[in-house]
């Protein structure tokens, strides 16, 4: 008896032959991060057909991974793992298709719709808009830079921008940042949106604190406060937009 078991990462519509190795390096990586157990996960074989990544890991240290993948369709992963697994349906959804990982006996355990998500659209709208989450991945080519924006509300943003700019949000990397620029949205059966492209055109840092750091900010201003502040600010009457 084999003291392994196999899981398997298939992208639909792609072959060995044709699956770029940049891409797939870069799909092994948001996996990595994914499934948290990478030092007891194997790459053992690549099924033909569609593309497969056959995956072999010690039943020692299986708990571990079926544990992840629960929290994953539960929604209670780790945030990086969230965040992996929302960029790896992204990724496929800009490959034009879709993946999915199953394990031996054939279950599918989580299902990447990509591409497939576009069927249940309702509604596209390109407009201009802004929202903030934390930058975690910036890259380049000659042509243009790339960003990617990990939100609350959207998951994972993939980004374009100028190289000008791309630069500039180096600084900020893991920082959250608020972004502007125009995107394509859509909204699904659901209701919910998405975001499927977006261009930065501008940023700005966001500022985390917590109360101690304001209330130390506020005392360091050296504001002469009179012993009866209360009192005094609950005497002010608002005068044609002046206090009085």
């Amino acid at each position: 008896m084999s003291d392994t078991l196999e899981y398997t990462f298939k992208i639909e519509d792609f072959t060995p032959e044709t699956m770029p190795f940049g891409r797939l390096v870069e799909y092994y990586s948001e996996i990595k991060r994914m499934l948290g157990v990478s030092d007891n996960l194997h790459l053992v074989g690549v099924v033909e057909g569609s593309h497969g990544s056959a995956f072999a890991i010690d039943k020692n240290h299986e708990a571990a991974l079926v544990d992840r993948l629960t929290c994953l369709n539960n929604k209670t992963a780790p945030k990086t793992a969230a965040r992996a697994q929302s960029a790896i349906n992204k990724m496929l959804k800009e490959d034009g298709t879709s993946g999915t990982f199953y394990s031996a006996n054939g279950d599918n355990i989580i299902n990447f719709p990509g591409k497939r998500a576009d069927d249940d659209v309702q509604l596209r709208i390109r407009d201009a808009a802004s929202f903030t989450g934390e930058l975690y991945h910036i890259s380049g080519t000659k042509e243009d830079a790339k960003a990617r924006i990990s939100t609350n509300a959207y998951g994972v943003v993939f980004c374009t921008t100028t190289k000008d700019i791309a630069k500039e949000l180096r600084d900020f990397l893991f920082e959250d940042v608020k972004v502007s620029g125009r995107g394509l949205w859509t909204r699904g059966e659901d209701g919910t949106w998405d975001i499927d492209e977006f261009s930065i055109t501008d940023y700005a840092p966001i500022n985390k604190g917590n109360l101690r750091d304001s209330v130390e900010k506020i005392r360091g201003m050296g504001i002469r406060w009179p012993d009866n502040t209360l009192d005094s600010i609950k005497s002010l009457e608002e005068k044609n937009g002046g206090a009085q």
